[in-house]
């Protein structure tokens, strides 16, 4: 990463990638920290999963103009063996496959896995979709987008910035790297 290119990063599902039937279920209430991950059908079938499904509105226009002035990637807690298909899905939609950070394995939960990597990273910010994840993000790092859904509109924080769009973010984006030196 160059100083002149702070690094941000993208969850994929619910953030760049429509969620199926536009629903995105689940309120991340509740969930445990240490909870152990599962290995089920959903990990089982996820590289299929995802084939099929368009961009979220304003993401292709939003990740495009978030290129311009910082260096982005997606961290996704979808399976390794997904990344064929996800590359294709990025090259597809967006005509650009940025680097591409995968779970490697069902033992850890998504959102473990989540921070472990970008404690790893260490990006200015993280776009995301999931409210457990999103708070447990916002104690590591500088700022977390949350893409509004109604599951998630129960969470708040003074570094989670609620969006509906990433183009929405890039002000904020230019403060906080101004801010951080970055």
């Amino acid at each position: 990463m160059s100083p002149e290119r702070p690094l941000i990063t993208f969850d994929l599902d619910g953030v760049l990638c429509r969620p199926p039937f536009g629903i995105n279920p689940g309120r991340g209430q509740g969930k445990r920290r240490d909870a152990p991950g599962t290995r089920n059908l959903l990990w089982l079938t996820e590289r299929w999963r995802y084939a099929f499904r368009g961009p979220m509105h304003g993401a292709r226009e939003g990740l495009a103009a978030a290129m311009e002035r910082f260096e982005c990637q997606v961290v996704s807690a979808r399976s390794e063996h997904a990344r064929a298909l996800t590359e294709r899905w990025l090259r597809k939609r967006f005509d650009h496959v940025p680097p591409l950070h995968l779970r490697p394995h069902w033992r850890e939960t998504s959102a473990q896995f989540k921070v472990r990597r970008l404690q790893e990273l260490r990006p200015l910010a993280h776009f995301e979709d999931d409210p457990h994840t999103a708070g447990w993000l916002a104690e590591i790092l500088p700022a977390v987008f949350l893409v509004d859904w109604p599951r998630n509109r129960w969470l708040e924080g003074d570094r989670i910035h609620r969006i509906r769009t990433i183009a929405q973010a890039l002000p904020v984006l230019e403060d906080l790297a101004g801010r951080h030196g970055r």
